[in-house]
């Protein structure tokens, strides 16, 4: 039996999440995110016996059931708590809208700056155009597909764990991961962006390699074909997917080093996804054409641009508003160009060995840090029901502490996996397990010594960790004494209790900045996006739904524009005047729950410009904006409320 020695990535790989677990731990609600892993570990250490007996019916129904029960949960907190979404998706999402409606212009500078985002728009387009033929709106279209999208992505990962494992202890704590924790239930489901897509292929890229040299000619036809576009559509998606070409050079290395590379059969796949990624750039200039964009270089930034980014130390390698502010201000790409490698090996140098070192720490910690997954590109509920607002903190804890818990335990259970292997490659699942420990790091290496990072960036390894704790061999099980079982179920109630307690006592000491109803989605000045201009006399107004106590509101309008703002409690009334403080109208105030209308009025004798949001089919908050009295349904103004 041939073997690596040493285990030197899956070592590299333990070091990384070691870095990334104790990123996570450093809020407040760390000890307690850290004391359920332990009670919960300990747990499933003493269940997972009684688990594994579970028969394939049980699992089947068990897991089945789990899964409608998830579903509905989806639906229910879509419907209740639709969020305002903003920023990249929104720009996203807002270009789709109007490709769908057959205006097939680029509005806007953000597409020529980050035209890597040109297919998704136009992929997304395709779908709103397909759902309006059997009469969905846009917002529900939206909708289906994060669930389509979110719930293919676990249910074929569930599927792949169960094949490479064959272990029902397994299988359940993976369905309590996804379903049960708040990945199945935040960003990845009221957010629609590209993260999820990538994991997705990702996850089909694994999968069309398993058990690969013993598939058919008719499997391996498929599995080739579906091999080739997931690729494509990857590489059109993510530009980082490139991590799997290295990775899959390292893995052919170590295969042949071995002796082991003919058994393995991996040369046809590995040709077809790099047919994949040579179709990528083809596809990338149809869609183009077919979207009818046209890239100008006077408004795109080169990749050396996230690069100056990544070694930003006042950013701590994310991104940087000035970096971004500067570069726009340079004439062409050449001169960003220029700038910028000019200025990385001074930003380099400026930093030392040791603050270079330091810097990749902080990186990493930072793209695996998943305590903010309720935030990623949420602007705040467009309208929080009372219940969740009157105990924001208490959930929002909760989040916090799940979805850290589930993310720990399941790097604990493969760092203790990767501890004691030892690959095994004349078994194909263990030549799996090791492409994808190589493919994680590879993203993790892209991000910390090259790129600029966020956290949710580190999501895109989640799929390939979780074939890795799948297809590495379990060691030999060992009895457990009697009271394992009381034990288990004993350390799951303590879990449980320390969770709630934890998120109800220090829930409270989360930032206090919570949004009670919001309207965020703008496609942004700095894009040059186009304000409303307000003739002499035009009265604009919505109504917003204020569910719970607020003290301060506020309306965006534009810098320099003159009008007068009022907020109106329809029960009452009564009138507030919004002061103007630089381009946004505020009011620091006690507001009691219920309706108010927004009033934005030009009493002067010039037309103003006002930041109006439009769409063309997509509905951007529960009330219309009106103009002049006349309702205009997708449309709306940028405004916030929130207890602070």
């Amino acid at each position: 039996m041939k073997k690596i020695k040493p285990a030197f990535l899956p070592a590299i790989l333990i070091l990384c999440l070691l870095i990334g677990s104790i990123g996570n731990l450093t809020s407040v609600l760390g000890v307690p995110a850290l004391l359920v892993v332990v009670l919960l570990g300990a747990g499933l250490y003493f269940g997972a016996p009684r688990l594994d007996h579970l028969s394939t019916r049980q699992l089947r129904w068990g897991i089945g059931l789990g899964l409608l029960a998830m579903l509905i949960a989806q639906v229910v907190v879509l419907h209740v708590m639709p969020n305002t979404v903003y920023h990249d998706p929104y720009r996203v999402l807002s270009q789709a809208d109007q490709l769908a409606a057959g205006h097939m212009t680029w509005d806007i500078t953000y597409f020529w700056r980050y035209a890597n985002n040109v297919p998704l728009a136009y992929l997304l387009s395709l779908w709103l155009r397909l759902t309006q033929l059997v009469g969905l709106s846009t917002n529900l279209s939206v909708h289906l597909l994060s669930i389509l999208v979110l719930d293919s992505f676990i249910a074929l990962a569930l599927h792949t764990i169960w094949q490479l494992s064959q272990r029902a202890s397994l299988l359940v704590v993976a369905f309590g991961f996804f379903a049960l924790s708040p990945f199945a239930y935040t960003y990845y489901l009221q957010v629609f962006y590209s993260d999820l897509p990538t994991m997705l292929v990702l996850l089909i890229i694994i999968r069309s390699l398993l058990n690969w040299s013993q598939k058919t000619s008719r499997q391996r036809w498929f599995a080739g074909s579906g091999l080739v576009v997931a690729v494509m559509l990857g590489a059109m998606l993510k530009p980082n997917l490139v991590v799997l070409l290295p990775a899959l050079l390292i893995v052919g290395l170590i295969l042949a080093r071995q002796h082991l590379w003919r058994q393995a059969k991996l040369t046809l796949p590995i040709l077809l996804i790099v047919l994949g990624f040579g179709l990528s750039l083809p596809a990338t200039k149809v869609f183009d054409v077919a979207a009818n964009y046209q890239p100008r270089t006077a408004f795109s930034f080169p990749a050396t641009h996230w690069i100056l980014m990544g070694y930003n130390q006042h950013s701590n390698g994310g991104y940087s508003g000035k970096d971004v502010g500067r570069a726009i201000k340079q004439p062409s790409q050449a001169d960003r160009q220029r700038y910028n490698l000019k200025t990385i090996p001074k930003r380099i140098k400026t930093l030392g060995v040791v603050g270079v070192i330091r810097l990749w720490v902080v990186k990493l910690g930072i793209v695996l840090n998943v305590q903010g997954i309720q935030r990623w590109y949420n602007g705040g509920f467009r309208a929080a029901p009372s219940w969740y607002s009157n105990h924001a903190g208490f959930y929002q804890g909760l989040t916090v502490i799940g979805y850290v818990a589930a993310t720990l335990l399941m790097w604990g259970a493969l760092m203790l996996k990767l501890l004691r292997w030892r690959p095994d490659l004349t078994d194909p699942h263990q030549i799996l397990a090791l492409l994808a420990v190589t493919t994680a790091l590879g993203y993790l290496a892209f991000h910390t010594l090259l790129w600029e990072v966020e956290p949710r960036y580190g999501q895109a390894i989640l799929p390939l960790l979780w074939v890795a704790l799948a297809a590495i061999p379990r060691q030999a099980s060992q009895s457990r004494p009697r009271w394992a079982n009381q034990a288990s179920l004993l350390n799951g109630a303590t879990a449980s209790l320390v969770a709630f307690g934890a998120a109800g006592v220090l829930g409270a000491q989360l930032p206090q900045k919570q949004v009670i109803a919001a309207q965020r989605s703008q496609l942004s000045v700095q894009y040059h996006a186009k304000p409303k201009t307000v003739t002499p006399g035009t009265v604009l107004a919505e109504v917003v739904d204020v569910n719970a106590p607020a003290n301060y509101f506020s309306v965006q309008i534009h810098a320099g524009s003159q009008v007068q703002v009022t907020l109106t409690n329809l029960a009452t009334g009564q009138h507030y005047r919004l002061t103007m403080a630089g381009s946004v109208a505020r009011l620091h105030r006690q507001l009691a729950a219920g309706q108010y209308r927004i009033t934005v009025q030009n009493l002067t004798t010039r037309g103003q410009q006002v930041d109006v949001t439009h769409t063309y089919h997509y509905q951007l908050a529960a009330h219309p904006l009106t103009v002049n009295g006349q309702s205009q349904p997708t449309a709306s103004l940028i405004y916030t409320c929130m207890q602070r």
